[in-house]
């Protein structure tokens, strides 16, 4: 029995024994049965064996150590090659194979080797993980939302209000009298009649449930597309540092129309990346949902160009600069086109970030940017430059199977067209000097460059998850500036619950007021006044005074007080700044008003809540 240390890694490699008769053809016999060649023998002549030696009394040689040398590598090598040659023959022919050392052979022959180890497509099991993981990332950003519970935003109770009126005329044909239809920007019959139904089913409650369910499936169209883009993996990277950024967490849970928006937005990037290898003019599908987008909040035009522009970079099946160009030709026109009836496109494009919001410093926008979407735009922003200089094969499902490579300039103007929105809003809100509604317009563009921060931080783990703490270190600190912001978010405006004590208690069934603060009355104090005795100073009172003249705007506002028209008048600091001061100075010129309360946020924010009451 042989054992290891027996084991001489000098010993003659053993030799195949050719039997008598199957010499190939043409072939010179030189070994014997026994393998062993005698030196100097003639061809036919059959050496002495070790059976002769043995006989003649001399002692038995030692056999010296044999090490193949260059020639017997090359001659493997030459019959590994030539292994299915030599077995393609028929079984009485014999194939000659170029084998002089006489080194057996493997009776079988190595397979082409795949260029990788792994298969890049997609299957059940990786689409069933991520559809588990899709829904854990749903119920985390459905458990971020619910906790912010508080009282209805005044842009939250001017949408209720509005809505409910619209809805009662369109059921009853009753009359509209509320002015808070000017507070929304966006189309009156749209979302504000789903705000009011909600809101007539569960109150407040109701309208914030359903901007939930408006907030999750936008994650899930996020995802589709992402996977379509890309591949599941990128896909959950994308949802997961999207459903925990301050946006989609405040947004998700708040009667306002960019909660629909955003979801139309998602909807016409879906179709927009679905239509993507089919003809150019199937990219139309994608047109409704964008116009119906811009109808339902002017603030969703941000992500028209977007659109425009990823319908230009998804032109696959054709990589032409024609057909490319034509899909984006094609969305842009027929967004247009369905803007036209009822004026819409008008409003859009006189639109501005500055109607009725508060104007801001230029410091303070960029601060507000920073603090809520800085980190995600340096993500997205470094996925869209890395995937630019070279694309990865574990970002793509079947990356071998694309007729024509993507380019680099075609993946430039993808991770462009993606995350210049992200750029573009804060751009927008800085050249008009605003810094209301921020926080709901940065949704957009976080929306459509989630996709390449999905990108960013796949590069960051690595390939088969080298670096799997950065990627967690990255989400984690989102998941804190989310809880924290967010909660910032509810916290930061004046007491209303203190304001509306107040108002209730001097409001009077006669009277008539002047507010900044539009829609919290209407909304909390239906039981004792009507929606049609709060007139919004924001938009301006029509007053004619004793001499039959007649104001508008806030020329009205400040004649009325003047004549002391009003019963009570109350002031946002939030509200536009020069109908603030113009109402302001008004209060303090005509001295039939005094002050009776002043609430401040509690987190020593700049907003503040006064109430004039007439002597």
């Amino acid at each position: 029995m042989s054992t290891d240390s027996d084991f001489n890694p000098f010993a003659p490699i053993p030799r195949r024994r050719t039997p008598k008769g199957d010499t190939p053809p043409g072939a010179v016999p030189d070994a014997t049965p026994d393998g062993d060649t005698a030196p100097g023998a003639a061809p036919g002549d059959a050496p002495p064996g070790r059976a002769t030696r043995r006989r003649a009394g001399g002692p038995e040689p030692e056999p010296q150590p044999s090490v193949p040398g260059p020639r017997a590598a090359t001659t493997a090598a030459a019959a590994v090659t030539t292994a299915n040659a030599g077995t393609a023959g028929t079984a009485g022919t014999a194939v000659a194979i170029d084998n002089p050392d006489g080194i057996e052979l493997a009776p079988y022959a190595i397979p082409q080797v795949p260029a990788i180890g792994w298969d890049p497509g997609t299957s059940p099991r990786r689409r069933w993980i991520a559809r588990g993981l899709l829904g854990a990332v749903l119920a985390v950003q459905a458990a971020l939302s619910l906790r912010l519970l508080a009282a209805a935003h005044p842009d939250e109770a001017a949408a209720m209000v509005a809505g409910r009126q619209q809805l009662a005329h369109l059921m009853h044909g009753t009359p509209v009298t509320t002015t808070l239809l000017d507070r929304i920007n966006g189309s009156p019959w749209l979302y504000p009649p789903l705000a009011g139904a909600a809101a007539d089913a569960n109150g407040i409650w109701g309208t914030r449930l359903l901007s939930l369910g408006f907030a999750l499936v936008t994650t899930a169209l996020l995802y589709s597309l992402t996977r379509r883009l890309f591949n599941e993996r990128v896909a959950i990277c994308a949802i997961a540092v999207y459903a925990v950024l301050q946006s989609t967490v405040v947004v998700g849970f708040y009667a306002a129309p960019e909660s629909l928006a955003v979801l139309l937005v998602a909807l016409a990037a879906w179709a927009t990346v679905f239509t993507a290898r089919r003809h150019p003019a199937l990219v139309l599908a994608a047109a409704p949902a964008a116009a119906l987008a811009c109808a339902v909040a002017y603030s969703a035009a941000f992500a028209v160009p977007a659109l425009v522009g990823l319908a230009l970079a998804t032109a696959r099946p054709h990589r032409r600069p024609g057909p490319a160009a034509l899909r984006a030709l094609l969305l842009a026109a027929g967004t247009v086109v369905l803007l036209i009836p009822y004026g819409t496109l008008g409003k859009v494009a006189g639109w501005s970030p500055s109607h009725g919001n508060a104007p801001g410093s230029a410091g303070a926008i960029l601060l507000s940017t920073v603090q809520w979407g800085g980190l995600f735009t340096v993500l997205a922003v470094a996925g869209t430059i890395a995937y630019a200089r070279r694309e990865q094969m574990n970002e793509h499902d079947a990356p071998s199977t694309e007729s024509v490579p993507v380019s680099r300039g075609q993946r430039a103007l993808l991770g462009t067209a993606l995350t210049a929105t992200a750029l573009l809003v804060p751009a927008a809100h800085l050249w008009t000097g605003t810094s209301g509604a921020l926080f709901r317009h940065l949704g957009y563009g976080m929306l459509l460059a989630a996709p390449l921060a999905g990108v960013g931080l796949t590069r960051l783990v690595g390939a088969h998850f080298r670096h799997p703490q950065l990627g967690i270190l990255v989400w984690v600190a989102l998941l804190a500036l989310g809880l924290e912001q967010s909660t910032l978010r509810y916290q930061d405006g004046p007491d209303s619950g203190r304001l509306l004590a107040v108002l209730r208690v001097h409001a009077v069934p006669q009277g008539r007021y002047l507010t900044e603060v539009d829609g919290l009355a209407e909304y909390y104090l239906g039981a004792v006044s009507k929606p049609e005795q709060w007139v919004s100073a924001r938009t301006g009172t029509e007053y004619r005074d004793a001499a039959g003249v007649q104001h508008h705007g806030d020329d009205g506002s400040t004649a009325a007080i003047r004549d002391g028209w009003f019963t009570m008048v109350v002031l946002d600091s939030t509200a536009p700044r020069a109908t603030d001061r113009a109402l302001s100075a008004a209060l303090a010129a005509g001295g039939q008003y005094r002050l009776v309360a002043q609430f401040t946020s509690p987190t020593g924010d700049s907003s503040t809540y006064k109430v004039y009451l007439k002597h």
